[in-house]
């Protein structure tokens, strides 16, 4: 991502108002807020309550969309945005 002219942050507690177009799961994450464009909750489109994601794992918003909040109870993930 570094050079590729966009941005990236770090998110260990709740974040809202992104456009993420993407998060990267940093170390294993549960969510208990994943909001995509429009207020879809991606942690019911994408089966997500209460399960552990591992480190690795890429989550984009669907149909092209954003992801607007995110909230790790536990973990770490790296929101990206591209220019």
């Amino acid at each position: 991502m570094l050079g590729q002219g966009g941005s990236m942050r770090f998110v260990d507690a709740a974040v809202s108002g992104q456009n993420f177009d993407f998060i990267v799961v940093n170390s294993a994450a549960t969510f208990t807020t994943l909001t995509g464009t429009g207020g879809e909750d991606l942690l019911t489109a994408y089966a997500l309550s209460t399960k552990s994601v591992a480190a690795g794992i890429v989550i984009s918003g669907r149909n092209g969309g954003k992801i607007t909040a995110v909230t790790p109870s536990v973990g770490s993930v790296i929101g990206y945005t591209f220019l």
